[in-house]
């Protein structure tokens, strides 16, 4: 979605979506929270996904732009999700966020810069 701002100039609005999210060292050896318990905060220069059970456990992964190599789309049984491909030595190497709304999700990725591989695994 592109909005305008008071000065006539297009600006790109941000895209936050509630899932599930995965990480860890693979897909099979990793942790696991379902929805609604992780969102995606998407915007031209910064990708955000974090988990939070209530109020007693947080943790989030923090992405500038130039750290995200590509997006990855993962189906799964019952749903799609994306697999971010970045370049933190510091984070586990397989980030998954679970998503309804894939279609809604990769076009918004798309629109604010992102490359988004199609090629499900």
């Amino acid at each position: 979605m592109v909005d305008e701002n008071p000065a006539g100039r297009q600006q790109l609005v941000p895209h936050v979506e509630t899932g599930g999210l995965r990480w860890g060292q693979s897909f099979v050896s990793g942790a696991n929270l379902t929805w609604p318990f992780a969102q995606i905060h998407v915007s031209a220069d910064h990708l955000r996904l974090s988990v939070a059970v209530w109020k007693l456990w947080k943790r989030s992964f923090d992405f500038d732009r130039v750290e995200v190599r590509q997006i990855r789309k993962r189906q799964g049984l019952f749903n799609v999700g994306v697999v971010v491909e970045h370049g933190k030595p510091e984070y586990p190497p397989f980030i998954l966020f679970w998503t309804f709304r894939y279609e809604i999700l990769s076009g918004a990725l798309r629109r604010l810069g992102y490359e988004v591989v199609e090629t499900s695994t």
